[in-house]
């Protein structure tokens, strides 16, 4: 995944179809890891651009979860990019929180359509 793709989705330059299909393979493989317990997962993240992550990204993210657009293993692998990426920066105080409660469930909980639309409701 490019960092990159992820603001253009993110600024809906780009469609999650579009983005999705931008890191299928990596993806496949992170979610097939995912099912494994206590399997290491590798991201292949491409940070080829500096982005600046906000809570209006967060209720994007989550608008685009609870429209099927996105799944909560879209998010986990977001998350996780957003975390480990030293491109990446967050707006304001609080916004990283919410990117790690979509993170790995086994560690947050599942993430829920319920959760996604109080974020999304805070913010609007």
């Amino acid at each position: 995944m490019k960092l990159s793709s992820l603001s253009k989705l993110l600024n809906e330059y780009i469609s999650p179809e579009v983005f999705l299909g931008e890191f299928i393979t990596e993806f496949s493989d992170y979610e097939n890891k995912l099912d494994i317990k206590g399997s290491s997962i590798t991201l292949d993240i491409i940070e080829d651009e500096e982005i600046v992550i906000s809570f209006a990204d967060i209720k994007k993210l989550c608008e685009l979860f609870i429209q099927d657009k996105l799944n909560k293993n879209h998010l986990c692998f977001i998350a996780d990019a957003l975390q480990l990426c030293d491109l990446v920066d967050f707006e304001e105080e609080g916004v990283f929180d919410y990117v790690a409660e979509l993170t790995d469930p086994e560690i947050n909980g599942v993430f829920t359509k319920q959760r996604a639309i109080e974020i999304v409701e805070k913010f609007t």
